[in-house]
């Protein structure tokens, strides 16, 4: 009697086992989302030490390295897949080197982090660089893209709790938009001197914002609170640019 009722219990757990690993098969975005809603904090600070053993993420390093995007049903689906894949190689990239205080700490040349370092994907290893300008900026010309890829620094757009998903992306595009813009620690609108002082990211991809004749300001004015919007867009506001803090994004 003891073997049978071992073995109903056993042939539970097992049911159960498949029921979890067929789960995540179809939804592979819900183990990142367990991931990040673990060592990803509100402020999108990473708890790096507890993620470094964790074995969902390289599990979801695993799905990434062994998935080919062109088979996915639209490009809802590829678009979020490369912002997860991005940000979740720049994460292995900083466990690789980890402990550091920046990724501009990583390799002798300037942002070799980016430029060097490597990652395995379906067609061939591929550098951060190189998926952000060919996978993301190129493929999709999509300027809200840079609000939701974190390059694991202080003054990047903030890393969410949550993966990208098709179903959500419009949703999620946009609220990292607003997000970023009216963030004071990384944009802010001076109206006595009026001076609008903007991340350097609207600087260095300044034609990823903007279309022949229009203005920097204007881009921002779409998502920044009514109050101010209704200011840059009825003065003459001078654009700065902040100094950008690349040290680490991490919880202490």
């Amino acid at each position: 009697m003891k073997t049978i009722m071992l073995m109903l219990v056993l042939a539970i757990v097992q049911g159960l086992a498949v029921k979890v690993s067929a789960s995540e098969k179809d939804n592979p975005g819900s183990i990142f989302d367990s991931v990040l809603s673990r060592y990803v904090s509100e402020y999108g600070l990473v708890d790096y030490k507890g993620l470094k053993k964790d074995k969902g993420f390289k599990e979801y390093i695993e799905y990434l390295s062994n998935t080919d995007p062109r088979s996915l049903p639209s490009d809802k689906h590829r678009m979020a897949f490369w912002i997860n894949a991005y940000n979740a190689f720049v994460i292995k990239g900083v466990l690789e080197e980890y402990p550091i205080k920046s990724v501009l700490k990583v390799g002798l040349i300037s942002h070799s982090f980016f430029k060097r370092k490597k990652f395995k994907t379906e067609h061939g290893e591929i550098t951060l660089q190189v998926l952000e300008n060919e996978k993301l900026r190129e493929a999709f010309r999509e300027p809200r893209i840079h609000f939701v890829i974190n390059c694991a620094s202080i003054n990047c757009p903030k890393l969410l709790t949550e993966a990208y998903s098709a179903e959500k992306l419009e949703e999620q595009l946009e609220a990292q938009a607003v997000s970023f813009i009216n963030d004071k620690s990384r944009n802010y609108l001076d109206k006595g001197n009026k001076v609008l002082y903007l991340s350097r990211i609207f600087k260095w991809y300044e034609g990823d914002f903007v279309k022949k004749g229009e203005r920097i300001a204007d881009y921002v004015a779409r998502y920044l609170n009514l109050v101010d919007a209704e200011f840059v867009r009825n003065n003459k506001v001078a654009i700065k640019y902040l100094e950008y803090d690349w040290g680490l994004n991490e919880q202490k």
